[in-house]
């Protein structure tokens, strides 16, 4: 680990505790300075003999007594920066993202306008726009800030959905406005227009009306699926099938809340199975997408993912692109949008330090970052850039205080779709001087303070592979040695009468997940119950004493409605894991459920404390494997 590196965070035991401390007294007295140099003719309105009074010292009293009671309530919180948590996708934070948020959460600026936030905003756009382009969309890409993943995926899927439309509003607003057969074509051939020509058919619209572009928007918006809403504008096309949403398994439930927001319904997924690395099964997703194309049903989205919430696994975008280019050329056209919430940022590792793209995966001796991504995944990365959006977490693998997730678009125009005005808030001279996102965007009031501490961060450490790829691949590093050591154990747990087996061999990120087995079992309710036991000696147990805690896992449950889904050579995505656990595959439809225990690797300290004391990798192993002895030991008899 480079030294710099050691700078960036607080520290596991608060090492770098007298740094962070004068970062915020400066930002402090700086925004004191500020305020007082204001008008500093201006009356002091909290005069000394205020404060000398005695209800006002019965007031700070309070608060310093108030004070005291939360920190004594955070002491029950969870150690997310210790390396011995190893739970959900939660780690150090960067201490430039610290400072940054701090220093401008003194001055609250709201980042729904330049009314509010004059500087943050274009700090926001300049934090997306290097988002963007670390995930290789060109000079008109658009991003802005949200709350999460959550809100950036309803977004896309929003875009998506009055992308889709766009055609047919287009060709009932031409003859509205009685501009004839301006725009041709079957409603099957309007639904399946390449973005481009969607995005241009306003200004078609435009140019025949003789630039009345105020009577078309007029138009467009009465014949919009926005517009009409969903009944009105089916009613207006009963030819046109309801159109789909189409995911792996795998996906964030986000997209399940994505499609009842939006009005389409949870009965419009299409969820694909994925193979037994957790990825989306390409022949299955093939087939589903020749049978919307043979059924006439128009596919909205396809959602891609780059580093699954329970898995850490990443989808082969490469061979999603070229399959979007096999069905564009037979006439089905879709948004393709990458849920890049947990992976956007290992992006990082495929950057030179002067800014260029690795296209080649280094060899397995180079001791370049890129060399811990699989071939398959390295290629996968490769090929962000040709997807429609995307989502980044900063608050995950960017180690930005939360809240910060981003929703970034191929191509600005897209922002058009699902603009909004507030005439209290937007003013045309803002647009014209300069940038500004409220009207663009889902949310209303946001942090600015969210803002500068990505922007900060990525001043200071840049997104490539010496700096921001280097933390990242260390996490992932981390992950690797997990697994490796769950490995060298696996041996002696066997003599025992243990079974250890990873879920993924090896893990595409930095997520390890496992599960274990009695020898000899063939009950999967058993080995289930053997697994909670498990995660009960090893799950963050709020009514206990933190320091008893000797590592901090997390728990998911793998259920047969998803990862059950048959695929189209047979069997499912979990039958090579549980045949090497001993478990027959009949008895995941029977039981209907998988628990497995998960590590999520989020911060660079496993790797950096290597050969130390203790060396969190060896320890993990050890508390382990002596933990499976004690389940085992107490377990009751089949």
């Amino acid at each position: 680990m480079n030294p710099k590196h050691y700078a960036m965070f607080l520290g596991p035991k608060g090492e770098n505790a007298s740094t962070l401390e004068r970062l915020i007294v400066e930002a402090l007295r700086d925004t004191v300075f500020w305020r007082r140099n204001f008008h500093p003719a201006d009356e002091r309105l909290i005069p000394e003999r205020i404060k000398r009074d005695s209800e006002f010292q019965d007031a700070v009293d309070l608060l310093e007594q108030e004070l005291f009671g939360l920190l004594a309530r955070l002491k029950q919180d969870i150690p997310f920066f210790s390396p011995r948590y190893i739970g959900h996708m939660l780690g150090d934070q960067y201490l430039p993202a610290i400072a940054g948020y701090f220093a401008t959460m003194l001055h609250n600026p709201n980042n729904v306008s330049l009314e509010g936030s004059p500087a943050t905003t274009e700090m926001e756009v300049e934090a997306a726009g290097q988002l963007a382009r670390l995930m290789g969309y060109g000079p008109r890409a658009w991003g802005h800030i949200t709350a999460g993943g959550t809100i950036a995926n309803i977004e896309a899927l929003w875009v998506a959905r009055n992308l889709k439309y766009q055609g047919l509003a287009a060709r009932a607003a031409a003859q509205d406005l009685g501009l004839g057969s301006i725009i041709p074509g079957t409603d099957w051939e309007l639904l399946n227009l390449g973005m481009e020509e969607s995005l241009s058919l306003r200004q078609r619209l435009v140019d025949a009306a003789g630039g009345d572009a105020r009577a078309v928007d007029a138009a467009l918006a009465r014949h919009s699926i926005s517009g009409a809403g969903i009944h009105r504008f089916f009613r207006a096309h009963p030819d046109v099938r309801p159109g789909v949403v189409i995911v792996p398994v795998t996906a964030h439930y986000s997209l399940a809340k994505a499609v009842e927001v939006l009005g389409l319904g949870a009965g419009q997924i299409r969820a694909a199975p994925v193979d037994e690395r957790f990825r989306i099964d390409l022949d299955a997703l093939r087939a589903i997408l020749d049978d919307c194309l043979q059924s006439r049903t128009p596919v909205i989205e396809l959602v891609s993912v780059l580093g699954s919430t329970e898995e850490g696994s990443v989808d082969a975008l490469d061979e999603i692109v070229a399959m979007r280019r096999d069905f564009r050329a037979r006439g089905l056209e879709f948004f393709h949008h990458c849920d890049a919430a947990w992976g956007g940022y290992i992006r990082c590792l495929l950057f030179s330090e002067n800014g260029e793209l690795i296209r080649t995966r280094p060899g397995e001796q180079d001791r370049r970052p890129a060399a811990l991504l699989p071939e398959p995944v390295f290629r996968a990365f490769q090929a962000t850039g040709q997807t429609d959006s995307a989502t980044i977490d900063p608050h995950k693998l960017g180690f930005i205080p939360y809240p910060c997730g981003v929703a970034l678009f191929r191509d600005e125009r897209l922002r058009e779709l699902i603009s909004f005005e507030a005439s209290y808030v937007f003013h045309e001279h803002e647009e014209r001087a300069r940038p500004f996102i409220g009207r663009y965007i889902l949310e209303g009031s946001k942090p600015g303070a969210a803002a500068a501490a990505c922007w900060l961060a990525h001043r200071v450490v840049p997104l490539d592979e010496t700096n921001h790829g280097a933390m990242v691949g260390m996490t992932i590093q981390g992950a690797q040695e997990l697994y490796r050591e769950a490995l060298g154990i696996a041996p002696a747990l066997l003599e025992s009468g243990i079974v250890l087996t990873p879920l993924t061999d090896p893990p595409d990120t930095n997520l390890f997940c496992f599960a274990a087995n009695l020898a000899g079992n063939t009950s999967l309710e058993r080995m289930n119950r053997f697994n909670g036991e498990l995660y009960g000696l090893l799950r963050f147990r709020e009514h206990d004493v933190v320091q008893r805690h000797e590592f901090i896992l997390s728990s998911a449950e793998l259920g047969f409605a998803h990862y059950g889904l048959e695929r189209p050579r047979g069997g499912n995505s979990m039958d090579g894991f549980l045949g090497r656990l001993g478990i027959p595959p009949g008895e995941f439809a029977r039981v209907g459920k998988i628990r497995i225990l998960r590590c999520s690797i989020s911060n660079p300290w496993i790797v950096a404390a290597r050969g130390g004391n203790p060396d969190y990798v060896v320890e993990f192993g050890a508390v382990l494997r002596r933990k499976l002895l004690d389940v085992a030991g107490s377990f009751p008899a089949a």
